[in-house]
């Protein structure tokens, strides 16, 4: 089963501000944990995003070049 990514960045968030909830006493110290866990989740899912979008354009030019390639092949026998 496919699970995307950004389930995953929100469940390991999730955990890490359990885990400052429940064993981070002071609430200053708290708020600023809970604060960075949820930058690190932003920044995450941004580099994915970033990722993919660069993965899917290089797949997307791949795929024209190679199918004209094929084309200019598929022509050349034609006429041959």
């Amino acid at each position: 089963m496919f699970t995307s990514f950004d389930n995953i960045i929100d469940t390991i968030t999730g955990a890490q501000t359990k885990f400052v909830e429940t064993y981070v006493t002071d609430k200053k110290i708290q708020t600023e944990l809970v604060k960075l866990a949820e930058a690190q989740a932003k920044f995450a899912k941004g580099t994915y995003q970033t990722t993919l979008s660069i993965a899917e354009a290089v797949f997307k030019t791949t795929s024209d070049a190679v199918q004209t390639q094929v084309k200019k092949a598929t022509a050349k026998k034609e006429t041959v």
